[in-house]
């Protein structure tokens, strides 16, 4: 079987960078996994945050950190995201082709990637999966103890927010990338879709301990900000959304397939 390394060796034209989209949890390589993608470089900054978080001996549980724990993974992942930074630029002066394994939560911080790719001579793909709200948290917080303790779990409410910024960007990246584009959907079969149930299942139970207390108005603002994000994640569990998401999805097999033209193109 030809690898994809060698199709992108033979093939004459511009380096290619494919964008991977999804929340925590949501199989990005579980699509990947069909392919042989030998050599072709991957970047993931989760690969940099753990072995900084290992080399400061902080444990990879971050679902139940102490307060100084929070303290220092925060700083560590500054210091993963400048090196980060670094290696995408590095990679994109070399020509390299590239797959980028990330969540696309931030739609402006994508816009701006593909923007400068595009600049350098790119061609650009972006690979979408989606799941749904409960399978993300419940990935993330077996994540830890299926992995033997090498691979992080998240404080929930991290990948709560991160699944609703990614969800609401699906429709944007279909528009951004245009035929360099596809979606798969990756679900449970019975899944939650009351918000109250999944946050009393998922968050409650790692309620961040030690934190510093919020003055009356930044607890107010806290408040709001809660209930807007309860409303608007509670319309995206609905039925009707989900059928609308599972409009733009295709089977992981054609996701292949697409995604093996655009390298061999």
């Amino acid at each position: 079987m030809i690898s994809l390394v060698q199709l992108l060796r033979e093939a004459q034209g511009s380096p290619k960078a494919v964008i991977l989209a999804g929340a925590p949890g949501a199989g990005k390589g579980y699509i990947l996994r069909g392919l042989d993608l030998g050599g072709l470089k991957v970047l993931n900054v989760d690969n940099i945050y753990i072995e900084k978080l290992k080399q400061a001996n902080v444990s990879l549980d971050l679902k139940n950190a102490t307060p100084e724990e929070r303290s220092e993974q925060a700083k560590q992942m500054a210091a993963s995201n400048k090196k980060f930074k670094g290696d995408i630029a590095a990679t994109i002066e070399g020509k390299q082709s590239f797959i980028l394994d990330g969540t696309a939560a931030s739609y402006n911080s994508t816009v701006k990637l593909k923007n400068e790719l595009d600049e350098a001579g790119y061609d650009v793909f972006m690979l979408y999966v989606y799941t749904d709200l409960q399978r993300s948290l419940s990935q993330n917080q077996d994540r830890y103890i299926k992995s033997g303790g090498e691979d992080r779990s998240l404080a929930p409410a991290i990948v709560m927010r991160t699944w609703k910024n990614v969800t609401d960007n699906l429709p944007k990246y279909a528009d951004l990338f245009g035929n360099n584009f596809v979606a798969v959907a990756n679900t449970l079969d019975d899944k939650m879709q009351d918000i109250d149930k999944i946050i009393n299942k998922y968050l409650k139970p790692f309620t961040p301990q030690g934190t510093k207390p919020k003055t009356p108005a930044q607890q107010k603002k806290s408040d709001e900000r809660k209930a807007q994000d309860k409303e608007e994640i509670q319309t995206m569990l609905s039925d009707d959304f989900i059928y609308d998401v599972i409009e733009y999805t295709m089977s992981k097999e054609e996701a292949q397939i697409r995604l093996k033209q655009f390298l061999s193109k």
